[in-house]
């Protein structure tokens, strides 16, 4: 059995968050959520041709938070099992957000165009990395940046709006993220929600949309749910 092996350890660097007085939650709160998607695409590029289940968990605490998402494809072909730590502080009265993620995965073949296609069943990719991020959000827009912490110190960035269960988003990214390393945009999506409440306490969604990629000029249409 043939395997091509990608293994990469970065250091995780060390994030000091100052108290800018700002109200956080006083009480350890947990939450958690799964999500049933038809397929795994994440900033501009599918992972999997699978349907898959995601699973969440965060632990909040006076700003903190501590949290958990993994990916995992029902078909044992073209699938993308992953699973990511984040750790992070929130500035409430900035609405500025602080966090690292461990990213850790095990993919088959993907349009990533940094991957050949054709790969066959038994060849495996696994992958480790690090990711500096940072999300500021006002009212309804959002602007997100991440540079992951390799040695192309790969960059994404994003803009969001999301109106009445519309959630519209543009971003940019270099090296990984294109075909000629150079910064170009690589995702622009669009997605409707629809909340179903139970009672107050239990409630799930319903998703749908697509996902168009420029720079490889792939389309995804998506749809999935929310538990």
């Amino acid at each position: 059995m043939n395997y091509l092996i990608r293994y990469k350890i970065y250091l995780l660097p060390v994030l000091l968050v100052f108290s800018l007085g700002v109200n956080a939650q006083d009480k350890l709160k947990l939450t958690g959520s799964a999500d049933i998607v038809s397929h795994y695409v994440w900033r501009g590029i599918d992972y999997g041709y699978s349907p898959a289940i995601q699973p969440d968990i965060e632990l909040q605490y006076k700003g903190f938070y501590l949290g958990g998402w993994g990916t995992y494809a029902w078909l044992p072909w073209n699938g993308v099992y992953e699973f990511e730590y984040r750790f992070g502080y929130t500035f409430e009265k900035l609405g500025l957000s602080i966090q690292v993620i461990d990213y850790l995965y095990s993919t088959a073949t993907f349009d990533s165009p940094k991957t050949s296609f054709g790969v066959d069943q038994e060849d495996i990719h696994f992958g480790h990395s690090f990711e500096l991020g940072a999300i500021q959000r006002i009212k309804n827009f959002h602007l997100a940046g991440y540079i992951n912490l390799s040695e192309d110190n790969d960059i994404y960035v994003e803009a969001g709006y999301n109106y009445k269960g519309f959630e519209l988003v543009v971003g940019a990214g270099n090296n990984e993220y294109t075909v000629d390393n150079n910064f170009t945009f690589v995702n622009i999506s669009l997605m409707k929600t629809f909340d179903i409440e139970y009672s107050e306490k239990y409630s799930s969604s319903l998703f749908f949309g697509g996902t168009y990629n420029p720079d490889t000029s792939v389309f995804h249409l998506l749809f999935g749910a929310t538990f």
